[in-house]
């Protein structure tokens, strides 16, 4: 059963993971963990603001890479592709665990403009903050209500530090727009649009820490 929060609670967490008080953060985490009878990923999927943003999107929205990783240690790590040695440990042969699958579905919440994490990162120009969500599982091609992945927004705002390390890590990156120079070729395209314009709508969608 999921946790019952009021807004009053929710509207701390969300303020301290905006503030980057880590050690309030957990405690309070802590406390409503045991008073819900429930687990600390529990609570943290649960405390979202009004415009679906959760305390990850606020830590990562404000740059607080410290905040990030302590939010992130609360869920297990990203199951790690199959190796030379076997298989990745499964709840079932073949299939995720049912705690990784939890993991990369919170740090890839979106919003109600259906902005992640890793776009408020993007837009903020933390790049910190960009290199711990993506390795903890964070998607670089997921698209937002505009369909603007994370890279554009750091394009429109002209974060050229983290399109260069987008650039630079794209022929790791597994996903649609990883293919045929997915990244590469995002990256050309969003230069080419008229700045201006692209500025306003991605300005318009986000507002990191509000």
């Amino acid at each position: 059963m999921a946790p019952k929060l009021s807004e009053e609670e929710i509207d701390d967490l969300i303020y301290l993971a905006r503030t980057g008080d880590d050690a309030e953060l957990t405690e309070m985490i802590q406390e409503l963990t045991s008073r819900e009878n429930t687990t600390n990923s529990q609570i943290l999927e649960a405390a979202r603001d009004d415009g679906k943003a959760t305390c990850l999107h606020m830590a990562a929205a404000n740059g607080h890479a410290k905040t990030i990783t302590s939010i992130l240690s609360h869920f297990p790590p990203p199951r790690t592709p199959k190796t030379a040695t076997g298989p990745t440990p499964s709840s079932e042969e073949g299939s995720p665990s049912a705690e990784a699958s939890a993991e990369i579905s919170y740090v890839n919440f979106q919003n109600s403009f259906g902005n992640t994490a890793l776009h408020w990162a993007c837009l903020g120009g933390h790049l910190d903050a960009v290199k711990l969500l993506l390795s903890r599982g964070a998607s670089p091609t997921a698209a937002n209500d505009k369909d603007q992945i994370p890279l554009d927004l750091a394009a429109f705002n002209n974060h050229m530090h983290i399109m260069e390390y987008f650039l630079s890590q794209s022929k790791d990156i597994e996903g649609d727009n990883a293919q045929e120079g997915g990244l590469e070729k995002g990256t050309q395209d969003v230069q080419m649009e008229d700045e201006t314009n692209s500025g306003e709508e991605a300005g318009s969608k986000v507002e990191p820490g509000g």
